[in-house]
């Protein structure tokens, strides 16, 4: 077992509305963001929720050090503008910890059988 860091993304309280383009345009240096993350090696998952909630997503950092994933974090544009705001927690479990599976696959779990 080790740590790792799990951030909660969460719409900005009172964030202002802005036009459709300008939305589109921080969303996209956003993800431009998470995949220098992801091609670094920081991350070892990102994504977004489907329910329309204020909890818009997820990332699991490959660090146990909150400080680091701040520092890492401290420059995406949905954050610099305002649209999300993000929560960072230490997480205990396996050591190791991977994507087990590709994208858009979902293992073969038989749970009737002991």
């Amino acid at each position: 077992m080790t740590h790792y860091v799990l951030a909660l993304y969460r719409k900005a309280p009172g964030r202002a509305e802005i036009p459709e383009a300008e939305a589109a345009e921080v969303q996209e240096a956003h993800l431009a963001h998470l995949r220098r993350l992801r091609e670094s090696g920081a991350t070892i998952a990102t994504g977004p929720f489907e329910e329309e909630t204020d909890l818009r997503g997820a990332i699991v950092f490959r660090t146990g050090s909150v400080d680091e994933a701040k520092r890492w974090m401290e420059r995406d544009p949905a954050i610099v503008r305002g649209r999300l705001v993000i929560d960072f927690y230490t997480w205990f479990a396996p050591a190791g910890l991977d994507v087990a599976h590709e994208q858009g696959t979902t293992p073969d779990l038989d749970f009737t059988s002991d």
